[in-house]
């Protein structure tokens, strides 16, 4: 079979690339979103004692770190369903390159590899990118109206609201980009020597 054309690769790469990095991103958020997390967590429950203790000893950091976390509490509360918000909408890019994302596996499993290129082929026509696109028309306006308003926290001291709203339509995009990517792969794969990088392990039951 003829070899896939040099700069349909090099575009698929650079898709691949940008995946790749914001899915590094989302890992790390995942990271940071755990430790403030246990930090907010921390802090909630201990706050009670750092007043006793700035009483008892007179140390000033301590009356520092609670009125610190008092002024602070909403952002952090904020911060974390923000990044977690983060990582799920930036990290499905990347989870669907590495075809890492969650099936239903009726059929999937059972069938060889040329069917299973069929089956991604038309779930990405007909379902991904379709689904992809509306997600991104309902959700922009709703986030840019977000962006316009400068829209804040419910709650005093939060954070604003227009980021994580932005990363509907953002990740969705994102989505919708990478599955076109593989789209592309594809028909490569039917079509040419390509040979897809990753392949389906099927769950053990």
């Amino acid at each position: 079979m003829r070899k896939p054309p040099a700069w349909v690769l090099a575009i698929l790469h650079g898709i691949d690339s940008i995946s790749r990095v914001v899915g590094l991103v989302a890992i790390w958020l995942t990271l940071l979103c755990a430790l403030l997390s246990a930090l907010n967590a921390g802090l909630r429950y201990s706050s009670g004692s750092l007043l006793w203790l700035a009483h008892q000893t007179g140390i000033g950091l301590f009356r520092a770190v609670y009125d610190f976390y008092a002024a602070s509490s909403n952002a952090f509360g904020d911060s974390v369903w923000t990044m977690f918000a983060a990582t799920v909408m930036l990290g499905g890019a990347w989870a669907l390159k590495v075809n890492a994302h969650v099936r239903v596996d009726l059929l999937y499993g059972a069938v060889g590899e040329r069917t299973r290129t069929w089956i991604d082929l038309l779930g990405g026509l007909f379902f991904l990118l379709p689904l992809s696109v509306l997600l991104i028309y309902f959700t922009w306006g709703w986030a840019w109206e977000s962006v316009v308003s400068g829209e804040g926290s419910a709650s005093a001291g939060g954070l604003p609201q227009w980021p994580a709203k932005m990363l509907l339509p953002g990740g969705f995009g994102l989505l919708g980009l990478q599955g076109i990517a593989e789209i592309v792969k594809c028909v490569l794969a039917l079509t040419t020597s390509y040979v897809r990088e990753f392949a389906y392990e099927k769950p053990v039951q």
